[in-house]
């Protein structure tokens, strides 16, 4: 019973709702037991059961029924007080869709004790904010019902729009033989998902921002979400399906979903190396983007940390965790299985002269009225005149020559320090 009072427990005390519940069991003739008219008495306060579908647009405490569709193992985490937490998701169904639920700490240790093909009756806060509905489960208890929903089937077709391909990555395999993957992401109207192929060919020539049909491919439940692996009896066609990526707002973002959102970049820092566990060279970065919702701090991992971007650009992130950093703040991160894009606009040609600096954003040609960012390297402190073209404030030059100092103009900077 207090499964469903806690759906009302905002308009009625405790010993009102037993009542109500113990006279809708009378007045059945005791045919109805305590859990089905408890679940009546929540429906005649107007707080009735909901399906999936329903769930973005739901507030507060919800209750429905679904099937358990795949476990995922408990992960922990660090809070920004320096604790240690313990998270998992499972995906549930039903008729009209699934959604993803979230367990945190003690009930995260549990959901070992669930197995796909269980349907139970949840309670549930939905979180918003994306395309897949996402719940933090309150409570869970079995139910009684039987529930068919759309399964993705076992080395189905996927018509998705590729997103972005990575260079091919060597590994190892179990057996200690070396191999090369390629990972993409890809996503369509029910998400952004990772695509990992373990036959690099696979992918050969499929390019970003194509809509492609992948046959074969095997989803399976990870920390992020739903991933796709695309083995050597799988393969990859053209489609001429049109399909459409929803984007999240920014003022969406809440923490432990998975993100896509496309901002203008606000601040940024360069790139910090680091060395990980495994002894690799690594980088991460921080900036904050913004849109017409508000913004946010963004933390890029890996060679994408290495991307050359300037204050101004509009950028598209794609699959980033959403996180708490360690001064509390909500920051979305990407690593693997993300994918950032950066809206180029215009080349220009120019013909400028200036003096080469050194900036946090990388050596650029200061002409005194505006900053040119280098495409590639020039020697600092040298005047150089330059021909070449602008894109996103970085010029990529096609012919520099040095300048030799005007002694005039020399002697009257002097002068202005001196008089």
């Amino acid at each position: 019973m207090k499964f469903h009072y806690l759906l009302v427990d905002d308009l009625l005390e405790r010993k009102e709702f037993e009542h109500l519940v113990a006279e809708k069991v009378a007045e059945s003739g005791d045919l109805l037991d305590e859990r089905t008219a408890a679940m009546l008495v929540v429906k005649d306060l107007g707080r009735a059961h909901i399906r999936i579908r329903d769930l973005p647009g739901a507030s507060s405490l919800v209750c429905f029924f679904a099937k358990v569709l795949s476990v995922g193992e408990p992960r922990g985490f660090e809070r920004p007080d320096g604790t240690t937490g313990l998270v998992a998701n499972i995906v549930v169904g039903d008729e009209t869709g699934k959604a993803r639920l979230t367990f945190w700490d003690e009930q995260a240790g549990a959901v070992h004790e669930l197995s796909a093909g269980s349907v139970f009756e949840v309670l549930g806060r939905p979180k918003g904010g994306g395309r897949e509905p996402d719940v933090t489960a309150v409570a869970l208890q079995e139910a009684a019902c039987d529930i068919s929903c759309p399964e993705e089937p076992a080395g189905g077709d996927l018509v998705v729009r590729v997103v972005a391909v990575e260079s091919p990555r060597a590994f190892t395999r179990r057996d200690g033989s070396p191999g090369v993957m390629v990972e993409a992401v890809i996503g369509n109207e029910t998400g952004i998902f990772r695509l990992v192929a373990w036959e690099p060919d696979i992918l050969l020539g499929v390019e970003a921002g194509t809509t492609v049909t992948i046959h074969g491919a095997t989803p399976r439940e990870s920390e992020r979400g739903i991933e796709f692996s695309l083995g050597e009896a799988g393969s990859v066609s053209p489609s001429g399906v049109e399909v459409t990526i929803p984007m999240d707002t920014i003022a969406g973002v809440e923490e432990g979903g998975t993100y896509s959102v496309t901002g203008r970049v606000r601040s940024i820092q360069p790139p910090h190396p680091f060395v990980t566990r495994s002894g690799r060279q690594s980088s991460v970065r921080n900036l904050v983007i913004a849109d017409e919702t508000g913004e946010i701090p963004v933390v890029i991992w890996g060679e994408k940390a290495e991307e050359r971007l300037i204050v101004g650009d509009r950028i598209e992130v794609y699959n980033a965790g959403a996180r708490r950093g360690r001064y509390g703040d909500i920051e979305l991160h990407l690593s693997w299985g993300s994918a950032l894009l950066i809206l180029t606009g215009d080349e220009e040609e120019v013909e400028i002269e200036g003096t080469v600096i050194a900036t946090a954003e990388g050596a650029c040609i200061d002409t005194g009225d505006a900053c040119y960012l280098l495409a590639g390297p020039l020697p600092i402190g040298y005047e150089v005149r330059a021909k070449g073209t602008v894109c996103r404030g970085v010029i990529s030059i096609s012919h520099v020559e040095a300048v030799c100092p005007d002694q005039g103009d020399l002697q009257r900077r002097l002068d202005q320090f001196t008089g």
